[in-house]
């Protein structure tokens, strides 16, 4: 007698398939939640560097350029420094605005306060740094008039940051750490010596017409921006600045 052998073939059940495509979409899922993640925190990352860069280079070079505010060739040995030129009336350095600062410096050296169209040459010596929509703009030597303007829209100011990558919102300039020392009655002031004389009136303490006085200057800066859309990427920058030459006169 012939004996047939029945094998029975086994397979998956239509549950399990179901389940083990569950199974792998959990997973495909997870990896691709965690790809995600990284190329974000990758992208926050870079942004925040180019942030950081970009506001770490703009605040050192107002640092800088500022801190020479007030310099003048001219004074040297024997020489009478309450005559310096660069910090008379529009010459001297100026953050009433908030959002500009204007300054001049003897650039060339040679002991002028140089101004377009004088008579020493064809430069000038009006610097400054201003806020304007979302940019921020210097003036340079050969691009400003002897006049302090902060609202001039001509070619006197240049942007020195990049728009389409980061957005400024702030930038501040204060003098509120100004001090002005009587020499004359060895007294200080909190504040310009030019408030100190307003603020006379027989006070103690405060400039009246005769007496020497030294302004020591230190200008206070906020610096606030984000890159461009993506606001949550944001970063404020304070920073002193200690401008190296002192306002000398005679009241």
């Amino acid at each position: 007698m012939l004996v047939k052998n029945i094998k029975k073939t086994l397979g998956f059940t239509l549950i399990e398939l179901m389940i083990s495509m569950l199974l792998g979409l959990i997973v495909i899922g997870g990896v691709l939640s965690i790809y995600i993640s990284t190329i974000q925190a990758s992208s926050d990352v870079v942004k925040s560097a180019r942030l950081n860069y970009d506001l770490d280079s703009v605040m050192q070079f107002m640092i800088n350029d500022i801190r020479r505010a007030g310099y003048w060739g001219g004074a040297v040995t024997d020489s009478d420094v309450s005559a310096n030129p660069f910090m008379v009336g529009t010459a001297n350095i100026n953050s009433s605005t908030g959002s500009c600062i204007l300054y001049t410096y003897d650039f060339d050296e040679d002991g002028e306060l140089d101004i377009t169209g004088g008579t020493s040459d064809d430069e000038s010596e009006y610097f400054g740094f201003k806020l304007d929509g979302d940019e921020i703009k210097v003036s340079a030597a050969k691009t400003v008039d002897g006049v302090a303007n902060c609202g001039a829209v001509d070619g006197r100011w240049k942007i020195i940051t990049d728009s389409k990558k980061v957005s400024i919102t702030q930038l501040a300039f204060s003098n509120a750490n100004f001090q002005c020392l009587n020499t004359t009655t060895d007294e200080v002031f909190d504040g310009s010596c030019d408030a100190a004389f307003s603020a006379a009136g027989g006070t103690v303490g405060k400039l009246i017409t005769g007496n020497d006085a030294v302004e020591i200057r230190q200008i206070n800066i906020t610096l606030t921006g984000n890159i461009v859309n993506d606001a949550d990427v944001e970063k404020t920058l304070t920073s002193a600045v200690k401008v190296r030459n002192n306002r000398i006169f005679t009241q």
